[in-house]
Protein backbone atom coordinates (compact mmCIF):
# COMPACT_ATOMS: atom_id res chain seq x y z
CA UNK A 1 0.00 0.00 0.00
CA UNK A 2 1.46 3.22 -0.76
CA UNK A 3 1.86 6.11 1.19
CA UNK A 4 -1.20 8.23 -0.42
CA UNK A 5 -3.34 5.43 -0.13
CA UNK A 6 -2.81 4.73 3.77
CA UNK A 7 -4.42 7.84 4.35
CA UNK A 8 -7.24 7.38 2.26
CA UNK A 9 -10.49 5.01 1.91
CA UNK A 10 -8.22 1.88 1.20
CA UNK A 11 -6.29 2.59 4.47
CA UNK A 12 -9.55 2.78 6.19
CA UNK A 13 -10.66 -0.53 4.75
CA UNK A 14 -7.42 -2.23 5.65
CA UNK A 15 -8.31 -0.45 9.33
CA UNK A 16 -11.58 -1.69 9.58
CA UNK A 17 -10.29 -5.55 8.53
CA UNK A 18 -7.79 -5.63 11.34
CA UNK A 19 -9.65 -4.49 13.52
CA UNK A 20 -10.29 -7.64 15.09
CA UNK A 21 -7.09 -8.47 15.37
CA UNK A 22 -5.73 -5.00 16.54
CA UNK A 23 -7.46 -4.59 19.87
CA UNK A 24 -6.25 -1.23 20.61
CA UNK A 25 -6.45 -0.05 17.10
CA UNK A 26 -9.60 -0.98 16.53
CA UNK A 27 -11.14 0.65 19.70
CA UNK A 28 -9.90 4.10 18.74
CA UNK A 29 -10.42 3.84 15.15
CA UNK A 30 -13.58 1.77 14.55
CA UNK A 31 -15.17 2.35 18.08
CA UNK A 32 -16.37 -0.83 20.40
CA UNK A 33 -19.88 -2.72 19.78
CA UNK A 34 -22.33 -1.90 22.44
CA UNK A 35 -23.95 -4.76 22.70
CA UNK A 36 -20.57 -6.81 24.04
CA UNK A 37 -20.48 -4.44 27.07
CA UNK A 38 -23.74 -6.19 28.54
CA UNK A 39 -26.17 -3.55 27.91
CA UNK A 40 -29.43 -4.31 26.48
CA UNK A 41 -30.07 -3.52 22.86
CA UNK A 42 -33.61 -4.26 23.17
CA UNK A 43 -34.25 -1.89 25.54
CA UNK A 44 -36.76 0.92 24.14
CA UNK A 45 -36.17 3.14 27.65
CA UNK A 46 -33.09 5.08 28.25
CA UNK A 47 -29.75 3.32 28.79
CA UNK A 48 -27.76 5.81 30.65
CA UNK A 49 -29.05 4.79 34.05
CA UNK A 50 -27.74 1.60 33.59
CA UNK A 51 -23.99 2.40 31.73
CA UNK A 52 -21.52 3.48 34.19
CA UNK A 53 -18.14 3.18 32.12
CA UNK A 54 -17.20 0.24 29.97
CA UNK A 55 -13.67 -0.21 32.52
CA UNK A 56 -15.87 -0.56 35.39
CA UNK A 57 -17.73 -3.87 37.58
CA UNK A 58 -21.32 -3.34 36.68
CA UNK A 59 -22.16 -5.31 40.29
CA UNK A 60 -19.84 -2.55 42.32
CA UNK A 61 -20.15 0.76 40.76
CA UNK A 62 -23.80 1.62 42.07
CA UNK A 63 -23.20 0.80 45.54
CA UNK A 64 -19.65 2.48 45.59
CA UNK A 65 -19.99 5.79 47.02
CA UNK A 66 -17.27 8.05 46.45
CA UNK A 67 -15.17 10.06 49.29
CA UNK A 68 -16.60 13.53 49.57
CA UNK A 69 -16.46 16.99 52.26
CA UNK A 70 -19.58 18.78 52.31
CA UNK A 71 -18.67 22.17 53.24
CA UNK A 72 -19.97 23.58 56.57
CA UNK A 73 -22.13 26.43 55.14
CA UNK A 74 -24.35 23.75 53.82
CA UNK A 75 -25.58 22.81 57.19
CA UNK A 76 -25.59 26.27 58.55
CA UNK A 77 -28.99 27.09 59.65
CA UNK A 78 -30.10 30.39 58.21
CA UNK A 79 -31.72 32.77 60.68
CA UNK A 80 -35.29 33.59 60.33
CA UNK A 81 -37.05 36.26 58.22
CA UNK A 82 -39.37 38.17 59.85
CA UNK A 83 -40.31 41.91 60.87
CA UNK A 84 -37.54 42.38 62.78
CA UNK A 85 -35.02 42.15 59.41
CA UNK A 86 -36.25 45.49 58.87
CA UNK A 87 -34.61 47.01 61.32
CA UNK A 88 -31.08 46.04 59.87
CA UNK A 89 -32.13 47.68 56.51
CA UNK A 90 -31.04 51.82 55.46
CA UNK A 91 -33.99 54.20 54.85
CA UNK A 92 -33.67 54.14 50.97
CA UNK A 93 -34.58 50.35 51.49
CA UNK A 94 -37.26 50.98 53.24
CA UNK A 95 -38.87 53.37 51.10
CA UNK A 96 -37.84 51.34 48.05
CA UNK A 97 -40.07 48.18 49.61
CA UNK A 98 -42.94 50.41 50.38
CA UNK A 99 -43.00 51.89 46.93
CA UNK A 100 -42.49 48.96 45.02
CA UNK A 101 -44.62 46.41 47.02
CA UNK A 102 -48.12 48.29 47.22
CA UNK A 103 -50.83 46.30 49.51
CA UNK A 104 -48.20 43.55 50.21
CA UNK A 105 -46.77 42.28 53.59
CA UNK A 106 -43.06 44.23 52.73
CA UNK A 107 -45.28 47.56 52.43
CA UNK A 108 -46.80 47.30 56.16
CA UNK A 109 -43.26 46.07 57.44
CA UNK A 110 -41.61 48.85 55.85
CA UNK A 111 -43.90 51.20 56.89
CA UNK A 112 -43.75 50.31 60.55
CA UNK A 113 -40.17 50.14 60.86
CA UNK A 114 -40.13 53.93 58.97
CA UNK A 115 -42.30 54.81 61.76
CA UNK A 116 -40.24 53.55 64.36
CA UNK A 117 -37.29 55.68 62.86
CA UNK A 118 -39.48 58.70 63.53
CA UNK A 119 -41.10 58.91 60.14
CA UNK A 120 -44.55 59.67 59.72
CA UNK A 121 -46.44 58.73 56.69
CA UNK A 122 -48.64 62.23 55.57
CA UNK A 123 -52.23 60.97 54.09
CA UNK A 124 -53.04 63.99 52.10
CA UNK A 125 -49.76 64.96 50.49
CA UNK A 126 -48.97 60.56 50.17
CA UNK A 127 -45.37 61.54 51.46
CA UNK A 128 -42.97 60.51 54.56
CA UNK A 129 -41.49 63.16 56.62
CA UNK A 130 -39.68 63.65 59.64
CA UNK A 131 -38.29 65.92 61.82
CA UNK A 132 -34.39 65.45 62.18
CA UNK A 133 -32.49 66.43 64.96
CA UNK A 134 -30.56 69.46 65.28
CA UNK A 135 -33.38 71.27 63.15
CA UNK A 136 -34.90 74.78 64.20
CA UNK A 137 -38.15 73.81 66.57
CA UNK A 138 -41.14 74.07 65.07
CA UNK A 139 -43.76 76.52 65.86
CA UNK A 140 -47.43 75.50 67.28
CA UNK A 141 -50.78 75.52 65.05
CA UNK A 142 -54.11 74.70 65.93
CA UNK A 143 -53.98 70.81 65.27
CA UNK A 144 -50.25 70.47 64.62
CA UNK A 145 -47.13 72.66 63.90
CA UNK A 146 -45.65 74.29 61.52
CA UNK A 147 -41.06 74.41 60.68
CA UNK A 148 -39.07 72.64 58.96
CA UNK A 149 -39.50 69.13 58.24
CA UNK A 150 -37.25 66.66 55.93
CA UNK A 151 -39.29 64.40 53.50
CA UNK A 152 -38.25 61.65 51.17
CA UNK A 153 -38.87 63.02 47.50
CA UNK A 154 -39.93 59.46 45.50
CA UNK A 155 -39.35 61.21 42.11
CA UNK A 156 -35.96 62.39 42.80
CA UNK A 157 -35.06 59.48 45.11
CA UNK A 158 -33.49 61.63 47.98
CA UNK A 159 -34.20 63.28 51.17
CA UNK A 160 -35.20 66.94 50.87
CA UNK A 161 -36.09 69.95 52.95
CA UNK A 162 -39.14 72.18 53.30
CA UNK A 163 -41.15 74.45 55.56
CA UNK A 164 -44.52 73.48 55.89
CA UNK A 165 -47.64 72.79 58.17
CA UNK A 166 -48.36 69.87 59.34
CA UNK A 167 -51.50 68.64 61.33
CA UNK A 168 -51.60 65.79 63.04
CA UNK A 169 -54.68 64.42 62.17
CA UNK A 170 -53.27 64.20 58.36
CA UNK A 171 -50.50 61.96 59.76
CA UNK A 172 -50.86 58.15 59.50
CA UNK A 173 -50.56 56.33 62.89
CA UNK A 174 -49.01 53.07 63.61
CA UNK A 175 -48.73 52.34 67.49
CA UNK A 176 -49.87 48.87 67.24
CA UNK A 177 -47.38 47.19 64.65
CA UNK A 178 -49.60 44.66 62.16
CA UNK A 179 -47.00 42.00 62.74
CA UNK A 180 -45.43 40.24 65.89
CA UNK A 181 -41.89 41.24 66.17
CA UNK A 182 -40.22 37.53 65.51
CA UNK A 183 -39.81 34.97 62.67
CA UNK A 184 -42.49 34.45 60.16
CA UNK A 185 -45.28 37.08 59.57
CA UNK A 186 -47.75 36.65 62.27
CA UNK A 187 -50.37 38.75 62.68
CA UNK A 188 -50.24 40.73 65.75
CA UNK A 189 -54.11 40.36 65.85
CA UNK A 190 -55.36 37.31 64.56
CA UNK A 191 -58.84 38.98 63.34
CA UNK A 192 -56.57 41.86 61.37
CA UNK A 193 -57.43 42.17 57.63
CA UNK A 194 -54.33 41.69 55.09
CA UNK A 195 -52.09 44.70 55.85
CA UNK A 196 -52.08 47.38 53.15
CA UNK A 197 -56.17 47.03 52.93
CA UNK A 198 -56.69 49.47 55.37
CA UNK A 199 -53.61 51.45 55.26
CA UNK A 200 -54.13 54.80 53.41
CA UNK A 201 -52.83 53.53 49.73
CA UNK A 202 -49.75 55.76 49.16
CA UNK A 203 -47.85 56.60 46.07
CA UNK A 204 -47.45 53.15 45.03
CA UNK A 205 -51.00 52.49 44.98
CA UNK A 206 -51.61 55.06 42.39
CA UNK A 207 -50.08 55.63 38.68
CA UNK A 208 -48.26 58.44 39.70
CA UNK A 209 -46.76 56.11 42.60
CA UNK A 210 -45.50 53.64 39.94
CA UNK A 211 -44.30 56.42 38.10
CA UNK A 212 -42.71 57.21 41.13
CA UNK A 213 -41.32 53.95 41.66
CA UNK A 214 -39.94 53.34 37.90
CA UNK A 215 -37.92 56.65 38.50
CA UNK A 216 -36.66 55.38 41.51
CA UNK A 217 -35.17 52.21 39.99
CA UNK A 218 -34.18 54.06 37.45
CA UNK A 219 -31.99 56.33 40.06
CA UNK A 220 -31.00 53.05 41.67
CA UNK A 221 -29.59 51.72 38.78
CA UNK A 222 -27.76 55.18 38.17
CA UNK A 223 -29.64 55.24 34.44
Amino acid sequence: MSAADRWGLLGLLAMIKNAGVDADGGLSSVGTDLGAMGLDMGYEGNLYSTFVTPWADQSAAHSVEPDFHLPPCYSAQPPALGPAKAGAFSDETLFFMFYSSPRDALQEIAAQELWNRNWRYHKDLRIWITKESGSAPSSKIPGGEAGTYTWWNPDDWCKERKEMSVRYADLEEKTVPAFVMGPGLVLAQPNQTIPGQQQVQGAAGQQGGAQSVGQARMQMAGI
